[in-house]
């Protein structure tokens, strides 16, 4: 395979890219030690042993390294592994060894992630957060997992409640005010002010 570019990256590490476009990043020191420089071909086989041998192991430790500090989903985990400048391979063998001790697992991200912020967000917010780390609500709120989301009246409630205390007693200017907030979050108008009502304010 031809090295089309060999790029300083960072103080200590070089950026290697392969005529088919894939790319890694790997230290000075050990780039060294396969001697191939940019525009000479390099054995697919050493190639090969470089991915396995050298950073397979990284990208694993990498992976594990990320998940100890907090749980991430399937999408996060790879978008920081592309991040480090782990080629699409490595970052599928990584995954596929993270994936074969369920150390990943996007249906229990989804369920903590919800119980964890549940309390202070619309449902739409949270489908939309979720979209973003590749999680699709919809379908696993209909499916076997039972994924509840929060009721939407409950959370307005609790967070009226948290505003203006138990016995709210907001002037109008401050019930619009709020309600344009609520909306700004997510909440749909009607479940508000059938809140509002609720509270008698």
């Amino acid at each position: 395979m031809l090295i089309s570019y060999v790029e300083k990256y960072g103080r200590l590490k070089q950026k290697i890219t392969l005529a088919d476009g894939d790319s890694f990043i790997i230290s000075e020191k050990d780039w060294k030690a396969f001697d191939a420089e940019a525009g000479e071909d390099m054995d697919d086989g050493l190639i090969e042993k470089l991915y396995r041998e050298y950073l397979l192991p990284k990208a694993k430790l990498r992976a594990l390294n990320l998940l100890k500090v907090r749980d991430r989903s399937h999408k996060e985990l790879i978008s920081r592994l592309k991040q480090d400048g782990y080629p699409e391979t490595v970052i599928r063998q990584a995954m596929d060894y993270v994936d074969s001790y369920h150390y990943v697992d996007d249906i229990r991200f989804a369920k903590n992630y919800i119980e964890y912020k549940g309390g202070r967000k619309s449902r739409r917010e949270l489908a939309y957060e979720l979209s973003q780390k590749g999680i699709d609500i919809t379908s696993l709120t209909e499916g076997e997992d039972g994924i509840v989301l929060p009721d939407d009246r409950e959370t307005i409630r609790a967070l009226l409640e948290k505003r203006w205390g138990a016995d709210a007693a907001p002037d109008v200017k401050e019930k619009e005010r709020m309600m344009r907030c609520l909306g700004r979050r997510g909440f749909r108008g009607g479940d508000i002010l059938s809140v509002y009502r609720d509270l008698g304010i």
